[in-house]
């Protein structure tokens, strides 16, 4: 099962704490929602799925001159792949395609820069 969701990736940011509970942030939350939408998009069935590969494209920042800018330079100094792939994890399970993210035996996760639009291709085995 493969598709693409039309989003920028976000890391899994670590829950802050008000001194009597734990929550994520804001924007956080804003970003589970908007990725379990994109899923529900897609129509992918529920299933026993127990591979997953994430390739993250990230588009340049506007201060890159143009000159410098290449596609599918792999990103190596932003972002922790495994941040990255747990939020799409997560929001696999918050849209109920998967039962729990801990059933996957194999994470594949990339992250590259292109120069068109911020994207996530994700392919899922059963």
């Amino acid at each position: 099962m493969e598709f693409v969701l039309d989003i920028t990736g976000m890391p899994t940011p670590r829950p802050r704490f008000n001194g009597k509970f734990a929550y994520m942030p804001k924007s956080y939350n804003d970003y589970q929602k908007a990725l379990v939408a994109l899923i529900h998009e897609q129509g992918i069935p529920k299933g026993d799925y127990t591979r997953i590969s994430l390739i993250f494209h990230f588009s340049y920042p506007k201060s890159t001159p143009k000159y410098k800018r290449l596609e599918g330079v792999p990103m190596r100094n932003k972002f922790d792949c495994d941040n990255l792939a747990k939020g799409v994890m997560d929001a696999l399970e918050k849209a109920e395609i998967i039962e729990d993210d801990r059933k996957f035996f194999s994470v594949k996760s990339e992250k590259y820069r292109t120069l068109g639009e911020n994207k996530i291709y994700v392919k899922l085995w059963q």
